[in-house]
């Protein structure tokens, strides 16, 4: 059985002991598509191969720029296997504040969710000189798809992630958060594999679900809480549904008839006054 000590492991330990057929799905094209644990897996593992063909070493940073989605998890998996840091960034900021956080952390390659952040993105690349190669996981006319780093990964021979991941300690440093910051320009919250393993074990007891329970993903992933969830999923078994978009999650529960999500004081007010509005 997979000992966890690093986030990576929660996806391995499902395999081991929960494998799911549904373990991540997203609405494509009008239907809920399915991606089991395995797939999950097997496409890190090609994803890691691709990033280390593309130069990504232990230590670099990557940043993710994305909805909630089945990619986002085999991207983060890709990239902490192999030593590297992932930093994931709201998509709502603006090129100002992407100009920083990218030279800030020093990204060497970003992944996109679609058109727009692309554009966002290539606007402020010549401010950014670390930043290489930018792919998005839309197809987007003219720029670079991330199963092209999938493909550049189908050599199974090297067992270079292997050696890699097993030299992953629990205090490595796995994630930059940029918060708003109180004052001034947003703070890099440095986290280690430890900080959030630790966090998803001490939350296990809080979760009233088995691993035959689905959930519905709607906060933002690039927040530290929705993406421990998913963490905590991944280690209970749960199959993980990602919401379309803020405005179809009612139709989206209606649809997937989750057993939990998770949400804000906020997000509940608004569905009372909603309530309240039509009563």
């Amino acid at each position: 059985m997979t000992k966890i000590t690093r986030t990576f492991d929660f996806a391995y330990y499902q395999l081991d002991k929960y494998p799911q057929d549904d373990c991540l799905v997203d609405k494509r094209d009008g239907k809920w598509a399915k991606v089991s644990t395995k797939d999950y897996l097997d496409q890190a593992m090609a994803m890691s191969r691709g990033l280390l063909k593309l130069g990504i070493k232990p230590g670099d940073k990557v940043a993710l720029i994305s909805n909630n989605r089945s990619e986002w998890n085999i991207a983060d998996v890709a990239i902490l296997q192999i030593g590297a840091v992932s930093v994931p960034i709201y998509p709502t900021i603006t090129e100002k504040e992407y100009t920083y956080i990218f030279n800030n952390a020093e990204i060497q390659l970003c992944i996109v969710s679609d058109e727009d952040l692309n554009t966002k993105v290539e606007a402020i690349r010549k401010d950014v000189p670390t930043l290489g190669e930018v792919y998005t996981f839309n197809k987007v006319t003219g720029a670079k798809h991330w199963t092209e780093i999938l493909e550049l990964g189908k050599d199974l021979s090297n067992n270079e992630v292997e050696v890699l991941r097993d030299a992953v300690k629990e205090d490595d440093l796995a994630t930059l958060i940029y918060t708003s910051g109180t004052t001034g320009l947003p703070k890099g919250v440095m986290l280690s594999h430890k900080n959030l393993v630790s966090n998803v074990k001490d939350s296990l007891d809080r979760v009233p679900v088995a691993n035959d329970a689905k959930a519905l993903s709607f906060l933002p992933v690039c927040h530290v809480f929705e993406r421990m969830i998913l963490y905590l999923y991944q280690y209970i078994g749960v199959s993980v549904y990602f919401a379309e978009s803020l405005e179809t999650i009612s139709d989206d529960i209606k649809e997937v008839k989750p057993n939990l999500f998770t949400a804000v004081p906020r997000l509940i007010e608004k569905v009372y006054a909603k309530i309240i509005a039509k009563g």
